[in-house]
């Protein structure tokens, strides 16, 4: 009798699958999940990340049928590789369904290679492995990987031209290319559009200031470090709603969910049309909760 494993990946490399399908909407939807802010963690490089109890929490009740295993690379053992190049197969599947098996590496708390592998590194390893399997099929916090093998500016040797504040030169069709579209860097100022929101200040926070902590607070909930790392409108939407939702909390507004699901879709639609279009949307917001 063969070896279930073995049988099961000769399976895999000739194709015999059947494929586990996500919706584009469902995808869409765990991409711009708006209130992970608290659930982002960081590292000691201050490299964030989403906590996995939180990606499990939301597998469940969004893919409730859906799982996390590992393709093993005999009976129970799910760890392949040799030392110093350990690697884990992790892949999303009902039971019946799955998809194709990304490759994590096994690293330690430092992100270096581990050479010697003992149950705690294979335990942890399996957790983080399974947070990135979820977000890259669901798209739950995706963008936290954003830009993460994407060459840095100074190394394209292209000098990219500011456009004016909340236009934009290319559709927004960015979200799940690192900043691209159609292999073309676009010409849109981030920073210069939060600069003008906070000068807005269209929730009327305690100050200018209050509004720059709080946009910093955001860009921080879905994984940027500055306004330049806001390449689009659709980030730039990304980055407002999160504004939005933490002053709700903030401020104890009580709003369903559904009413808050409309406004931040109207704050993103507005955002393509320029960060003055969102600026009037938020104000409207804002006067009618307070």
């Amino acid at each position: 009798m063969s070896d279930p494993a073995q049988q099961a990946m000769t399976d895999r490399y000739n194709g015999v699958f059947t494929p586990l399908e996500i919706s584009a909407e469902a995808f869409k939807a765990a991409y711009d999940t708006p209130d992970i802010g608290p659930h982002i963690e960081k590292d000691y490089k201050g490299l964030s990340y989403l906590s996995w109890p939180f990606a499990y929490r939301y597998l469940k009740e969004h893919f409730p049928t859906f799982f996390v295993a590992f393709e093993e690379k005999t009976l129970g053992e799910v760890v392949f590789g040799s030392p110093g190049a350990y690697y884990l197969r992790p892949y999303l599947t009902d039971g019946i369904r799955r998809t194709v098996a990304l490759i994590f590496p096994v690293m330690d708390r430092r992100h270096n290679s581990i050479k010697e592998l003992d149950g705690r590194a294979i335990s942890d390893n399996c957790q983080r492995a399974a947070v990135k399997c979820i977000a890259t099929f669901t798209g739950l916090g995706l963008r936290l990987y954003a830009g993460e093998d994407i060459p840095k500016e100074e190394e394209q040797g292209q000098a990219k031209k500011p456009a004016p504040a909340g236009k934009k030169d290319v559709p927004s069709q960015t979200e799940a290319t690192g900043g691209t579209f159609n292999g073309q860097a676009e010409s849109f100022d981030g920073k210069e559009a939060l600069v003008a929101f906070c000068a807005a200040n269209p929730l009327s926070m305690a100050s200018e200031r209050a509004c720059q902590l709080a946009v910093k607070e955001a860009l921080e909930g879905v994984g940027l470090a500055r306004g330049n790392d806001v390449k689009d409108t659709g980030t730039l939407g990304n980055v407002l709603t999160t504004v939005l939702v933490n002053w709700t909390k903030q401020e104890g507004i009580k709003i369903t969910k559904a009413a808050m699901a409309k406004d931040l879709a109207a704050i993103r639609e507005a955002c393509d049309n320029g960060v003055d279009a969102a600026i009037t949307v938020m104000k409207a917001f804002c006067e009618e909760k307070k």
